[in-house]
This record gives C-alpha cells, sequence and structure tokens, in this order.
C-alpha cells in the first residue's frame, strides 16, 4: 500500500503542477475570463503566483520522477521553460509582444512533461535483461 501512494504522489504532482497552469496567454485569458465568470475574479491580480506556485509543484514532482528513472534532463528541461515563461510573460510583461521568449518556454514545459512521462514508459536495462 505504501508504494501505491508513492507512486501516485509521484505520477500526479507534475501533471498537477506543469499541467494545471495553462503555458500560453490564451490559457491564461481563458482562465481569468471563467474565474470572472464563476465570481472568482479576486484571484486575477495573483494569478501570477498562482501559476508560478503550480509550475513549483510540477519541479517537485519531477524531483520526485528523478529518483525513479534518475535522469536529470526533464527536471532541467522544466527548470528552463519556467524561467522563460516566466521572463518573457511577467517581466516584459506582455500577452504577444514577447512570444518569442515565452513561446520556447511553453514549449520547453511541454517537451518536459512528454519526455518525463517518456522515461516511465521506457524498460529498464535490467529489466529488458530478464526478459531475454
Amino acid at each position: 500500500m505504501k508504494n501505491f501512494f508513492k507512486n501516485l504522489v509521484t505520477k500526479l504532482a507534475p501533471i498537477l503542477g506543469a499541467g494545471a497552469i495553462g503555458v500560453c496567454p490564451l490559457c491564461w485569458i481563458g482562465s481569468a475570463s471563467l474565474l470572472t465568470y464563476v465570481g472568482l475574479g479576486a484571484l486575477i491580480p495573483v494569478w501570477r503566483w498562482i501559476g508560478f506556485g503550480l509550475i513549483a509543484l510540477g519541479g517537485i514532482g519531477f524531483a520526485l520522477d528523478h529518483r525513479s528513472h534518475r535522469n536529470p534532463y526533464p527536471l532541467v528541461l522544466l527548470i528552463l521553460g519556467a524561467i522563460l515563461l516566466y521572463v518573457g510573460r511577467y517581466v516584459f510583461a506582455s500577452t504577444w509582444g514577447a512570444w518569442q521568449i515565452w513561446g520556447p518556454g511553453a514549449a520547453l514545459i511541454i517537451v518536459a512533461v512528454a519526455y518525463n512521462k517518456w522515461l516511465f514508459r521506457k524498460p529498464r536495462p535490467e529489466q529488458a535483461h530478464s526478459l531475454s
């Protein structure tokens, strides 16, 4: 039972962190509209910190995943993507004007999530030899 919860947390943390935040300004516009529609428009000024917190949660999940597959590249890609996304979106304070910065950052986050999940599907070398 302990392994079940360990595996569940390890698999859900990156999805909740990197997957729950919109990685493009269109997603932020849509989520801001949705928040206003359901009466939570007060969250819009703190959306930056909510997004930062969700990316940090994704980083924690990727760090936990690193224990399983011992590959640092998904975490590195997530960190680089988050920095580019944050700088392009909030430092330059532009939705579309700095897309050359936040666009590759969003792409890196998506690639990091996909690569991290792919590493769990790849058989480990010791398992591949035992199957033969």
